[in-house]
């Protein structure tokens, strides 16, 4: 397990060298919250298992020249069989392994990332870090404070800014995608339900609020309320594959 500064001290090295070589790579997940959300992860405190980023397909030759060069052996294997869509090494620095998803962010909801890499952040933007945890169907303890820690540091917003986060994108992908809003919605209550009998989370717990104020009263499509009458009978997310281990691990 990795502590916040040894993780981003290996990674932001990386994502500036992607920077000046103009390969589009992000740094994504729980570690992507703990370079955002600094002092929010503070508070909410925890390790990291490894590094995840999120790529380009016309970056990925750039990307696995950066890797070779940081000294991460790739899972040939694996790679040549999945490489459209994700890429997995080992880190032989931090002794760990790296996961790099191509192009789309699939896992029990999609996410269209193609077209959010071009933020000058060294991580997606802070929306869809939250959207990247909320799809979560079986929602750890790790991904509510990750939440916690983005919402402790960033209000909610009509653009994702230094301070805030777009509140008017999450409100309008959740209005035409029943299965991802029902996940969502999900979630608050086990976020609030996390942090409700703390002392010092009023500031997340508003915000967290006034985001779904804002989800539900966001018009839904016909598409939604069609899917919507269904319910829960019908399964609304997708199994997402179980990780796998880098051939060095």
């Amino acid at each position: 397990m990795l502590d916040r500064e040894t993780a981003l001290g290996r990674a932001i090295p990386i994502l500036e060298k992607a920077r000046k070589e103009n390969v589009n790579l992000k740094l994504i997940g729980g570690l992507a919250i703990a370079c955002m959300a600094r002092e929010g992860s503070k508070k909410f405190r925890r390790e990291y298992k490894d590094l995840d980023f999120f790529g380009l397909n016309s970056s990925k030759k750039g990307i696995t020249e950066i890797f070779k060069e940081s000294d991460m052996k790739p899972n040939t294997t694996f790679n040549a069989l999945h490489g459209a869509t994700r890429l997995i090494y080992f880190d032989n620095e931090l002794r760990c392994n790296v996961d790099v998803l191509i192009d789309e962010f699939k896992m029990c909801h999609a996410i269209n990332l193609k077209d959010r890499m071009l933020s000058s952040y060294y991580t997606i933007p802070p929306s869809d870090l939250l959207l990247t945890k909320m799809q979560t169907v079986k929602i750890t303890e790790n991904d509510l404070k990750d939440v916690a820690a983005l919402l402790s540091d960033f209000g909610i917003g009509k653009l994702d800014t230094e301070g805030e986060l777009d509140g008017c994108r999450i409100a309008r992908l959740l209005s035409e995608d029943w299965g991802f809003y029902t996940t969502f919605e999900h979630n608050v209550r086990q976020l609030l339900t996390y942090i409700g009998s703390r002392s010092d989370c009023e500031v997340p717990i508003c915000r967290i609020k006034a985001l779904w104020d804002m989800i539900e009263s966001a018009p839904k499509s016909f598409k939604w309320k069609m899917r919507a009458k269904v319910g829960e009978k019908v399964k609304w997310y997708e199994e997402p594959e179980e990780s796998h281990s880098s051939e060095s691990s």
